[in-house]
């Protein structure tokens, strides 16, 4: 009240701070390698809180996944934990890449879903690079080619960024480690044959 006898009301404003909830998983490595016939993925968590299991799903296209395994999961944890999953014959699947994720499902049922990787699968007359997708400090391994061939590396406006030959073996290491290709799409020709090479 002032001193004219006019009372006047003050409204404090009112802050309301929602509560910082946890994500259940914190997934801070996931990558897919060829292994042989088969395919090894691994993944590492930074935290856990309530995780039942990993669930492993397997496109041909990208878009249709099925299930080929589950990893128990560690439910509860404050520090990095890495898990591994081999898939022992992706090549029966017949197709020349595969799509792979996680689904990550709580205790509660809740399910959250990692990133996509690939690989590429070699078959009759076909080249394989393994790992692909590939980050940039690493060297890529190229198989299935014919032997002592050229090697060509092409990025997406046709500029030929890094050369190779494969060996009596019909192989070929590309040494991305060296930093020789910046992320991106690029096609790898060996001899007659080329393959899509993506590069993080």
């Amino acid at each position: 009240m002032d001193r004219n006898g006019k009372v006047w009301v003050s409204w404090n404003s009112v802050t309301v701070v929602n509560p910082i909830v946890p994500l259940p998983v914190t997934l801070t490595a996931f990558t897919a390698e060829r292994q042989g016939r088969g395919a090894r993925l691994r993944w590492t968590t930074a935290s856990e809180q309530n995780s039942a299991f990993f669930v492993v799903e397997r496109s041909p296209d990208g878009r249709t996944f099925a299930r080929v395994g589950q990893v128990a999961a560690r439910g509860h944890s404050t520090q990095a934990v890495n898990y591994e999953f081999t898939d022992p014959e992706p090549a029966n699947v017949g197709a020349q890449v595969l799509y792979y994720r996680l689904r990550q499902e709580d205790f509660d049922g809740t399910a959250t879903y990692s990133p996509v990787r690939t690989i590429t699968v070699p078959s009759d007359g076909g080249v394989a690079l393994s790992p692909n997708p590939a980050q940039g400090a690493q060297d890529v391994q190229l198989t299935g080619a014919a032997p002592l061939v050229p090697v060509t590396v092409v990025d997406a406006v046709g500029r030929v960024r890094l050369t190779a030959r494969t060996d009596a073996q019909g192989q070929a290491v590309l040494p991305l480690a060296a930093g020789q290709l910046p992320a991106g799409i690029y096609v790898v020709r060996a001899g007659q044959l080329a393959v899509k090479l993506q590069v993080e």
